[in-house]
């Protein structure tokens, strides 16, 4: 036991400093997707593509909504792959800690 313990003190620690100093994503890192409604056609194909369904197209007020809940996301990248206009990307952010989960609710709209 004294031995393991040598050693461990020799090799010094590990870890990192996080979260005082961030930690960086690694390269194909596939993090939080991002929504831009510049981009968007509404076409619906994420909404299909989505496995855990968590991408909903709807009309609202007389706007087309497309709404993205993170509560289920599993960062599979595949409304990413499937949008024709690039309308979806994934971020390398992976921090997304809330306290609620309407803050974990992302939507864009266009006026029909």
């Amino acid at each position: 036991m004294l031995d393991i313990l040598k050693k461990t003190l020799k090799t010094g620690s590990q870890t990192t400093k996080y979260p005082q100093i961030p930690d960086f994503a690694p390269a194909g890192f596939r993090g939080k997707p991002e929504l831009f409604a510049d981009r968007c056609t509404y076409c619906g194909e994420c909404v299909t593509a989505c496995p855990p369904g968590v991408i909903c197209l709807s009309e609202k007020n007389g706007d087309k909504v497309l709404t993205l809940s993170y509560c289920g996301c599993i960062f599979c990248g595949r409304c990413e792959e499937v949008c024709p206009y690039g309308a979806i990307k994934l971020t390398e952010e992976y921090e997304l800690a809330s306290k609620t989960k309407d803050d974990l609710i992302t939507s864009i709209r266009r006026k029909l």
